[in-house]
């Protein structure tokens, strides 16, 4: 339940935003419903959408009488065609033949998605208030997503403080959780959802300190075994892209000054790569170096011997 939770609040949003059903069901993942078609179906029998299902009326009107009505034979013949069935025989013998070919394309979703819009399906009372007492759900798929949504769920359900706090207090038990069991990926993932749970608030200054601070300990694990380093990338290319956004947009001093005081808050005890070098290595990632290339450099030079590969 959780999960299919999760995902009519993602389809309710979306169209609470302005996109359209069209253009949602086109993304063709529904989790926990099988097509677009059934999403839709749910949305409408629960009441979080009123209006004229074009789902419904397509799938309804797929019989033979209709197909026989709405196409010539040489229509029916050239569908057959396409499909690389047989083309002779009477017009009732094209149209058996046709029936299952056109309702395949109706059960897909695919004439479906191109008759919706959100002109004919509207957000009811009860899905505006559905996005009102989950608006944390938001917060979650901006911020959280390495992290199970049922346990996210658990965690705010608990929760007396804001959706803000909540989530902050939620990476803090996660990084002391992690750093105690050693558990290093789980430890920079929760550092990297923190930053962007600043980042969500709007309060960049925070969200470049916790992401840096993600950098600098991914170039100087905690803790690293074979196993996890074999498929390690030591500079992770979306946390560079995140921190070139930010520092192309908004005008947030010394990168120097602000690096120095991150990787002296972050109490490295076994350094793996030093702090001048990982400056250096950042500003060329940040230039726009190749990531795959600068670490394989970082692991030829600093971890392949540290972690005895």
């Amino acid at each position: 339940m959780s999960e299919q939770k999760l995902e009519v609040f993602n389809v309710l949003n979306f169209l609470n935003s302005g996109y359209t059903l069209d253009e949602i069901l086109n993304e063709g993942n529904f989790g926990t419903f099988e097509s677009g078609e059934d999403c839709i179906n749910y949305l409408v029998n629960e009441g979080y959408l009123e209006g004229d299902s074009p789902v419904s009326k397509i799938r309804e009107e797929i019989t033979a009488d209709v197909i026989s009505k709405k196409h010539t034979v040489a229509e029916l013949k050239e569908i057959l065609k396409e499909h690389g069935l047989k083309v002779s025989g009477k017009k009732h013998e094209l149209v058996e033949r046709v029936l299952p070919v056109l309702s395949q394309k109706v059960s897909d979703g695919l004439d479906a998605i191109e008759e919706i819009t959100t002109g004919e399906l509207q957000l009811t009372d009860k899905a505006q208030e559905f996005l009102k007492e989950n608006d944390w759900i938001d917060l979650y798929m901006f911020a959280l997503v390495a992290f199970r949504f049922e346990d996210y769920e658990t965690y705010v359900a608990g929760s007396s403080e804001g959706k803000i706090e909540t989530a902050l207090n939620f990476c803090d038990e996660i990084l002391s959780r992690a750093l105690v069991a050693n558990q290093f990926l789980v430890f920079i993932d929760a550092l990297s959802a923190k930053a962007h749970v600043y980042a969500y608030d709007g309060d960049y200054d925070s969200f470049l300190d916790y992401d840096l601070q993600r950098y600098i300990l991914g170039l100087n694990p905690i803790v690293m075994d074979p196993q996890t380093y074999a498929t390690y990338d030591v500079i992770n290319e979306a946390n560079i892209i995140n921190l070139r956004n930010v520092l192309e947009k908004l005008e947030m001093g010394s990168l120097k000054k602000r690096f120095d005081k991150i990787w002296a808050k972050s109490h490295i005890k076994h350094t793996t790569v030093p702090k001048k070098a990982a400056f250096k290595v950042l500003q060329k990632a940040i230039a726009g170096a190749d990531i795959e290339e600068l670490n394989f450099d970082l692991k030829e030079k600093y971890f392949n011997k540290k972690f005895g590969i």
